[in-house]
């Protein structure tokens, strides 16, 4: 399975509460390169789930037309900024292994969320007992067996200017 770890980007301060916090103009400028992006490197998606937060959701659809990823964005609680690590890999254990469905080895995944949940699943997908943070409008791709029963390997990372970095 492939899963891509999306950061969302940036937002402004003027909404009442956190979770209704949009992007700014520079935020979506910076999800469209990282989208396009995407799409330059043939990135397609088989799922794409958000984190409920406006911020994230809006990050995902950007990179959903991008990518041209034509099925409904979903939308988990298990991607809030204090989720769990550990049910966020419940979650990919289940997508990467559909009962009674074969051939999904090579199922594209990706989450969009926020820091510190990102950066925790990253860790413990690559079995490492911290990753760095990512920055805001970040994907990073790792490689990881559909029972999540290895560790996961880095392959790249794209930033909100459209640059790609192997890993």
């Amino acid at each position: 399975m492939r899963v891509t770890l999306i950061r969302h980007a940036e937002t402004g301060d003027d909404a009442p509460r956190d979770g209704e916090r949009a992007l700014t103009l520079r935020g979506r400028g910076d999800a469209r390169r990282m989208g396009r992006a995407l799409a330059r490197r043939g990135i397609g998606l088989d799922l794409l789930i958000s984190s409920p937060l406006v911020r994230a959701v809006q990050t995902a659809e950007i990179v959903a037309a991008a990518v041209d990823y034509r099925a409904r964005v979903e939308v988990s609680e298990l991607l809030i900024p204090e989720a769990a690590a550990s049910r966020v890999l419940g979650l990919l254990k289940a997508l990467g292994n559909p009962v009674g469905r074969d051939g999904w080895e090579n199922r594209s995944i990706a989450l969009v969320a926020h820091e510190p949940i990102l950066s925790a699943v990253a860790a413990a997908l690559t079995r490492q007992p911290h990753h760095p943070p990512l920055h805001k409008a970040e994907a990073l791709r790792i490689r990881v067996a559909d029972d999540l029963g290895t560790a996961g390997i880095l392959r790249w990372r794209v930033d909100g200017r459209g640059r790609r970095e192997r890993l």
